[in-house]
């Protein structure tokens, strides 16, 4: 290899390097923020999260016990696919013309499809334990800086009765904030409502009432069997 080849190769490989780790940390924050948000009805479209915000939240997901154990499991496989074709080669085997990069141009990305979906699935545990905590155990307390009452919620009446119980004998509790909303919500059972601060304005949005287990990919997950 020639030096300007081999220096646009260090240059790529350590470019690889900085950025893998930051595309990684990205989906995870991307999936564990997806899950985590959809339990209070909130799309991730409808949230402008930092970069910095996204990738501080991958930290749950890489931190899942789960998801580590297959990380380990992976590079094992890895190491041993490794080791199996350097052996293969030395008893000639396999023709000793066989790069290495052959058997890695495969198992690599097959090893980074196993990581993505134990992203995903770790995700989504750690996303369902944190909202169940939120919903049914006392968490971050909001107050709220204006009257709700004021708020034109467009809600029925049974809701709009709800919500006034809901204020009135129960705690308003911290789900996400980002530089321009604040989202808190006010929870009877397995039930409650979102309540959407506006900060740049100082005001509230519409009121939603949410309801998650009615979703039937909650419904079995002991987020929502708990709380029958």
């Amino acid at each position: 290899m020639s030096d300007p080849q081999r220096q646009i190769a260090d240059v790529l490989l350590d470019s690889a390097i900085v950025i893998a780790p930051l595309a990684l940390g990205y989906f995870a924050g991307i999936a564990y923020l997806d899950a985590f948000l959809s339990a209070f009805s909130i799309s991730i479209h409808e949230i402008e999260a930092p970069l910095a915000t996204i990738v501080a939240h991958s930290y749950n997901v890489f931190t899942h016990s789960a998801f580590l154990a297959k990380l380990i499991l992976i590079g094992a496989g890895v190491v041993a696919i490794c080791i199996a074709f350097l052996t293969l080669r030395r008893n000639e085997t396999i023709p000793k013309t066989t790069r290495l990069r052959t058997i890695l141009a495969i198992a690599l990305p097959a090893a980074a499809f196993l990581t993505f979906l134990g992203i995903k699935s770790s995700a989504e545990e750690t996303a369902r334990n944190n909202s169940h905590r939120i919903w049914h155990e006392q968490g971050s307390i909001s107050i709220p800086r204006s009257s709700l009452k004021a708020v034109d919620n467009r809600l029925g009446v049974r809701q709009g009765l709800r919500l006034e119980s809901c204020l009135s004998t129960t705690i308003v509790k911290h789900v996400i904030a980002t530089p321009r909303r604040s989202y808190s919500i006010c929870v009877i059972g397995n039930e409650g409502f979102l309540l959407t601060h506006d900060t740049n304005n100082d005001r509230y949005l519409p009121i939603r009432f949410i309801s998650p287990c009615s979703a039937t990919t909650w419904r079995r997950s002991e987020f929502c069997i708990s709380a029958q």
